[in-house]
């Protein structure tokens, strides 16, 4: 062997002893002292089929054509297909409504038959059309006959090509009974099931879902047909449990629909206003597995609590779930149970799936959905303050501008946040309340409550004009200036500071005095009527004979306080939120208010005049608008609010020992 054949030799062997200890020597290092072996690979997320969204079809609040009364699995009615009947009872969505509809991957049709003596040989179709209405996708697949007198169930599943995901698009879901033979369908559920990413990190984390329903449409909602227009405690239709209904309409989600993580608490909160006296009305959560079996069962009632009659009043309820029984498939019904079969509206349920995951630090220690309840101890101007509520008035002015019933004729009676307002007791009249004067940029108006008709009537008005005492260089005052137990107006003029008293008689203004240089006096003590009340400060007796005020600030959001001043010091009462306004027109939507305090609708209590409109100037500054903008969504409007004397007694005792 020549001496570079033993070298080579040599230097492998070399080479392979050091991989060799380097070997050992890691497997040694990456070893600890339990001798398990750590996985150097991370997991992945994994991924999930989940139901991006379910819509329930029971047809009870269904008008089409081919819904029948003959037959029903559930309620009242049904859709009938017979040789009348080619299509049965459609259910429409668009893709963009769909959460997470890029994930979608199939559509799950579960419906309930009764069928005839014949197989009809229907089926069951899903179409997709564009956003012209050209039909991209089309599939029908067989309803399967079965041959029972009774009501059977079936499952269809469509797939769903990824390509037709454009969220203009159209789904359209329907029996085609092609043979034209005779059999029903009811009871349809529609899950959209997709793909959802699964993280082992979030499965100890709460979910956390906040559904409201207002019974303005019955989207969500089972059992709708005791929802009707009537009173309600916000928009036009409530839940009416009258003349002995005992079950109310309910809420149902699997548990699959809810989040990847079941949830381990329920709050539950509905408005309640009963027609009688002492009602028993349950607020329920259950829950139902597949075979049918209430497995969890949990109602909060009214009974021998304080719900006072033709009252809203408010039910809060909390849950604990006992998640070890239940299964994804398992359905968790919300629901109301008159259990006492009075008369009772019921309205505003909101849901709370879950509670939320506390923040790092100290633990928060107030349940939020717990703030109306006794245990709940407010302390002096500390958050969170309990939330006080002006309930809107009916004044039949339809909701428009006007102050009066809409009257397109007469433009004077529409109101802006631009023009004067000017309120007290100018006439004297049977019901001693106090009128609202109007000055416009075209017109002056004087406007007084009819309480017994519930609406506006104008007492005075006329145009206008340059040379009139209402003109721009006179400044307003209203109060008793010459002590005759009357409520006058001071005009002080801008330039020479001359003024004069005016009252009315009934029928006109008449000038009882007038001088140069008003007293001091008169402008300060009589000065708690002046329009505006500066710096958004309201004072009123808005609690019923006591002494508060309102404090408005838009700095940054429509925020409005009740304040109460006890020994030289405000105490904050709580934040002010307005009920009973229809659709959206709540105050603190509108870029541009004036609020007009007054004794419109009583002596004793101080009511709010709520003048809105939107403003369409680039350069709006809160005060003047040039361009007052009519938007059909949020139409400009006028509005009476007061708190109701039951929401006034709740308003909390202040702990004035706590700084």
């Amino acid at each position: 062997m020549n001496i570079q054949k033993k070298r080579f030799l040599v230097y492998s062997l070399l080479i392979s002893f050091g991989f060799l200890m380097a070997f050992l020597f890691l497997r040694k290092d990456n070893s600890n002292t339990n001798g398990i072996t750590v996985d150097p690979i991370a997991k992945k997320d994994s991924i999930i089929t989940v139901s991006l969204t379910s819509e329930f079809f029971n047809l009870e609040n269904n008008n089409e054509a081919s819904v029948s009364t003959e037959k029903a699995l559930s309620g009242k009615h049904s859709c009938k297909l017979s040789n009348s009947a080619e299509f049965g009872v459609s259910a429409n969505k668009f893709i963009r409504d769909i959460p997470s509809y890029s994930n979608l991957k199939n559509i799950s049709v579960k419906f309930n038959t009764l069928f005839g003596k014949d197989n009809p040989d229907a089926l069951y179709v899903l179409s997709i059309a564009d956003a012209k209405g050209k039909n991209v996708f089309w599939e029908g697949k067989p309803i399967v006959y079965a041959e029972t007198n009774n009501w059977s169930e079936s499952i269809i599943d469509f797939i769903i090509p990824a390509e037709f995901l454009n969220p203009d698009n159209l789904i359209v879901i329907y029996p085609w009974n092609r043979n034209k033979k005779m059999f029903y369908v009811d009871d349809v559920t529609i899950d959209f099931i997709g793909t959802a990413i699964y993280r082992e990190a979030n499965t100890n984390q709460a979910t956390n879902s906040n559904l409201f329903f207002d019974f303005e449409t019955e989207a969500g909602l089972s059992g709708a047909d005791n929802v009707k227009e009537t009173k309600a405690h916000s928009g036009k239709k409530a839940c009416d449990l009258s003349g002995g209904k005992e079950y109310g309409t309910s809420i149902t989600k699997k548990f699959s629909e809810i989040g990847a993580a079941f949830p381990k608490k329920i709050s539950l909160s509905m408005w309640v206003y009963p027609l009688t006296d002492k009602p028993n009305t349950v607020l329920v959560a259950s829950v139902i597995n597949s075979k049918k079996e209430t497995v969890f069962w949990e109602g909060k009632s009214t009974e021998n609590k304080s719900f006072p009659k033709n009252t809203w009043t408010k039910i809060n309820a909390s849950y604990t779930l006992p998640i070890e029984k239940f299964s994804p498939d398992d359905v968790l019904e919300i629901s109301v149970w008159n259990k006492g079969k009075t008369d009772v509206l019921i309205d505003d349920i909101e849901i709370v799936y879950g509670e939320p995951a506390e923040r790092r630090g100290k633990e928060s220690t107030v349940d939020p959905i717990s703030i109306y309840e006794k245990r709940f101890k407010t302390e002096k101007n500390k958050p969170p303050f309990k939330t006080i509520y002006f309930e809107k008035q009916e004044i039949k002015n339809g909701n428009t501008a006007s102050i009066t019933p809409s009257n397109k004729k007469d433009f004077s009676d529409y109101f802006s946040p631009n023009n004067q307002f000017i309120v007290g007791d100018f006439y004297s009249d049977k019901n001693n309340l106090d009128e609202v004067l109007c000055i416009g940029s075209a017109f002056k108006g004087l406007y007084s409550y009819s309480v017994e008709e519930k609406q506006f009537k104008k007492l005075w008005g006329t145009p206008l004009v340059a040379d009139s005492i209402w003109n721009d260089n006179n400044t307003f005052y209203s109060g008793d200036f010459n002590a005759d137990g009357k409520i006058d107006i001071l005009l002080v003029d801008k330039h020479n500071n001359n003024w004069g008293i005016i009252n009315f008689n009934g029928k006109e203004w008449l000038t009882v005095s007038q001088g140069n240089n008003p007293k001091k006096e008169w402008l300060t003590k009589n000065k708690t009527r002046l329009d505006g009340l500066a710096e958004g400060i309201y004072p009123g007796n808005y609690l019923d004979n006591k002494q508060t005020f309102l404090k408005l600030n838009t700095d940054w959001r429509f925020d409005l306080k009740l304040v109460e001043n006890v020994g030289g010091e405000n105490m904050i009462l709580g934040n002010v939120e307005f009920n009973g306004y229809p659709n959206d027109f709540d105050p603190k939507y509108y870029e541009f208010i004036k609020i007009v305090p007054g004794n419109f609708l009583s002596k004793s209590q101080t009511s709010l005049l709520v003048v809105m409109c939107n403003c369409a100037d680039e350069a709006f500054d809160g005060k003047w608008c040039d361009k007052i903008d009519d938007l059909p969504f949020l139409p400009n409007s006028v509005q009476l609010y007061r708190i109701q004397k039951e929401s006034g007694s709740q308003i909390p005792q202040i702990n004035a020992d706590k700084k």
